[in-house]
C-alpha cells in the first residue's frame, strides 16, 4: 500500500474501539463539561436554540448541551461511537437526535440556531470538500445562525515539528490498555499532517490507525468562511476562552450567517 492509499478515507476505520479506548481516558466529565460549556459561550445562543453537533463522536458534550436546554441533533459516520452516544444519552437521560452521516453530504436547510465543529473534526478532506463541509453548515443554519469550529493552530504546530528538527516526529506512550507508537510527518506540499499509530498489547502488534489533517491558517479559514457567506464574529486559542496568538494550541473561530 503506498502512502496516498493509506491516508485514503481514513476516517471510515479511525473512530473504533481503538479511538474510544484510548482517547476516553483523557475525557473526564470534569473536561466534557467544561468544553460544552465553551460551546455554549463561544455561540452565545439562548436555551431552546436547535444545535447541530457535527462528529459527535460519543456525545460527549451534546448531552451537556441538551441537559441545559438545547435541542441537539448529533451526526457522526462512525457506527461505534453513536452506539456508545445512545448509550451516554441514556445515562444522562436527556434526548439528542443522533444520525449517521458524512459531514460532506449533510442536507438540512435552514433547520439550527446553530452548529460546531469540535476537536479537530474539521480538515479531514481534500480542500474542495472542506470546503464543501462549510456550504452545508451555511446551509443549515437559520439567517443569523452561528458555527463554531476548532481546529490546530496552523503556525503552533509547524514549530513543533520545526523544534524538533525533522518533519517526522515518533512519539511512545500508553492509553487505554495499550503502548503506541505514533509517528507524525508534516507533508508541506500539501499543508497536511499524516499519523501513524501502531498499537501494541503484550508485546504483540494488535492494529494499526492513520490519520491526516489539512492545516489552515487564520486567513485561509477566514477566505473560506467569507466565500460561502458567513461573517467572522470572534476568535479563541483555548478552551478557556483566551484570545488567539500565534503560540496558542488552538485556533477557535465562531462566525454568523
Amino acid at each position: 500500500m503506498n502512502r496516498r492509499e493509506e491516508f485514503s478515507e481514513w476516517f471510515r476505520e479511525f473512530f473504533d474501539e481503538y479511538y474510544y479506548e484510548t482517547y476516553r481516558v483523557y475525557e473526564p466529565e470534569s473536561r466534557n463539561e467544561s468544553e460544552a460549556r465553551f460551546i455554549v459561550d463561544a455561540l452565545d445562543l439562548p436555551k431552546g436554540s436547535s444545535i447541530l453537533d457535527i462528529g459527535c463522536g460519543y456525545a460527549r458534550h451534546a448531552v451537556y448541551l441538551a441537559r441545559w436546554g438545547y435541542r441537539v441533533v448529533g451526526i457522526d459516520l462512525s457506527s461505534f461511537l453513536l452506539n456508545k452516544a445512545r448509550e451516554r444519552c441514556r445515562n444522562f437521560g436527556v434526548n439528542v437526535k443522533l444520525l449517521q452521516m458524512d459531514m460532506r453530504s449533510m442536507d438540512f436547510y435552514e433547520e439550527f440556531d446553530g452548529a460546531y465543529i469540535f476537536y479537530t473534526t474539521y480538515g479531514y478532506f481534500s480542500d474542495g470538500e472542506n470546503l464543501k463541509v462549510l456550504e452545508n453548515i451555511h446551509r443549515a443554519l437559520r439567517k443569523g445562525g452561528r458555527v463554531l469550529i476548532d481546529i490546530w493552530n496552523k503556525v503552533h504546530t509547524y514549530a513543533r515539528f520545526y523544534n524538533s528538527r525533522n518533519d517526522t516526529i515518533c512519539t511512545w506512550y500508553y492509553s487505554g490498555n495499550y503502548l503506541i507508537l505514533e509517528e507524525m510527518k508534516l507533508d508541506i506540499l500539501n499543508d497536511r499532517v499524516n499519523s501513524k499509530r501502531r498499537f501494541f498489547k503484550d508485546s504483540c502488534e494488535v492494529t494499526s490507525k492513520a490519520f491526516s489533517l489539512r492545516l489552515y491558517s487564520l486567513r485561509e479559514m477566514i477566505e473560506m468562511f467569507n466565500h460561502v457567506g458567513f461573517r467572522l464574529l470572534k476568535t479563541f486559542g483555548s478552551y478557556k476562552g483566551e484570545d488567539y496568538r500565534i503560540t496558542s494550541p488552538r485556533l477557535i473561530i465562531v462566525a454568523e450567517k
